[in-house]
C-alpha cells in the first residue's frame, strides 16, 4: 500500500462527527482510539514505516498544540466572571447597538474547521516529507 492511499483511507475514516456521536452516546475515548487503530492497522503501519526522526517531531509538536488547545478549551468552559467583570460586562452589553447583538460567533464551528484544516495540512505535510525523502533516496 502506498503512503498516499494509506493517508487518503485515514483521513476518510476518521470523521470528527462520528467521533463526536460516539463519546455523545458515552463511548470511552480510549475504546474509540483503539477501535480505529484495530481496524485501519495496515494504513497505520504503512504510515509509521515512512515517518522519519524529523517527522516524530513534527508529531510530537502538533500533539502538544492539541493538548494546548485542550486546556484552552476547558478553561473557557470553566472560565467564570467575578463580580467587578460581571458588573462591566453589564454596562457594556447596554452599550452594544441591537444589530451587534445580533451577530454571534459559533466557536464549536469554528474550533471543527479549524482543526480539520490543521490536521489535513499536517497530514499533507507528512505525506510531502515522505515522499522527498523516498524520491531522494
Amino acid at each position: 500500500m502506498k503512503i498516499t492511499e494509506a493517508l487518503k483511507s485515514l483521513e476518510n475514516s476518521w470523521s470528527r462527527d462520528d467521533v463526536l456521536i460516539k463519546i455523545k452516546n458515552g463511548e470511552d475515548s480510549e475504546k474509540i482510539v483503539n477501535d480505529f487503530c484495530s481496524s485501519k492497522q495496515q494504513e497505520i503501519e504503512t504510515l509509521t514505516n515512512f515517518i522519519n526522526p524529523a517527522d516524530k517531531v513534527l508529531l510530537t509538536e502538533i500533539e502538544d498544540l492539541s493538548n494546548i488547545e485542550s486546556k484552552l478549551i476547558n478553561k473557557i468552559k470553566n472560565y467564570s466572571l467575578d463580580e467587578a467583570q460581571l458588573s462591566n460586562y453589564k454596562q457594556d452589553q447596554k452599550k452594544i447597538s441591537q444589530s451587534e447583538q445580533n451577530e454571534s460567533f459559533d466557536l464549536g464551528v469554528f474550533m471543527m474547521k479549524w482543526s480539520n484544516k490543521f490536521v489535513f495540512i499536517s497530514l499533507l505535510t507528512i505525506s510531502a516529507i515522505a515522499l522527498t525523502k523516498q524520491a531522494w533516496a
